[in-house]
């Protein structure tokens, strides 16, 4: 079954094999990087295998663990990303046309909208000691869900958080994660969804929501597994 119709069916043996199948794909390109030696590509792979944590390199179980969220954050959240954006200037003609005159506001629009509707919903957490969040215990040990969604519309820290704006602040965005989890490839994610809002906005005049209605994406997923548009 392939991965996403598993997902939509949340057939947990499918979802499993396919993980399984997607590491077997990495554990085999790690064994291929070492077997090459000098000849190896100077790719982030040969990087991640030279690099050492806690003065000791990392296990084949940590490598697989890194580039298989790197792979995927890549393919599913900035492709859940590019649905958001445009959905939002469909339905936002307003904003659309600042974009499309001030191209340079790009970016602080792009965060903003993927704030208010953001590509990862949630991830998860274990507890690594006693923490007390918000006048809740958690012990030691315990598996969290983390939910970037609604930490991103945190009233005590938004202003009229439902509200798209341009000049809130951009460390208070938790899009990318934060501190020791924040997205390594979040520059480049900023870049190819600039990119594509700058390209698209300069090649058509007009985007409109077709008159088929979107339908959304299944959680954990975000976004849009449809979305009709019309471009002018």
């Amino acid at each position: 079954m392939p991965g996403r119709a598993a997902t939509l069916a949340q057939d947990q043996p499918a979802m499993a094999a396919i993980a399984v199948e997607f590491d077997g794909f990495i554990r085999a390109l790690l064994v291929a990087r070492r077997q090459a030696g000098d000849a190896a590509p100077d790719d982030l792979t040969i990087h991640l295998l030279s690099e050492r944590v806690w003065d000791r390199p990392m296990t084949d179980n940590e490598l697989v663990s890194l580039l298989r969220n790197w792979t995927v954050g890549e393919l599913s959240t900035i492709s859940a990303g590019a649905g958001i954006l445009a959905h939002y200037l469909a339905a936002h003609p307003p904003t659309q046309q600042l974009l499309r005159e001030d191209p340079s506001l790009i970016g602080a629009a792009n965060d903003g909208i993927l704030r208010l509707h953001a590509p990862l919903i949630a991830n998860r957490r274990m507890t690594t000691e006693s923490v007390e969040v918000g006048g809740q215990l958690i012990g030691a040990g315990e598996r969290v869900t983390v939910l970037w969604a609604s930490a991103n519309r945190d009233e005590a820290v938004f202003n009229d958080p439902d509200e798209f704006r341009l000049d809130r602040d951009p460390a208070d965005n938790l899009l990318y994660g934060r501190g020791i989890h924040v997205c390594p490839e979040a520059p480049l994610a900023r870049l190819e969804l600039r990119v594509l809002v700058e390209e698209l906005l300069a090649r058509i005049t007009e985007l409109v929501p077709a008159d088929i209605s979107p339908t959304h994406a299944h959680y954990p997923g975000s976004g849009f597994a449809t979305l009709p548009l019309v471009l002018r």
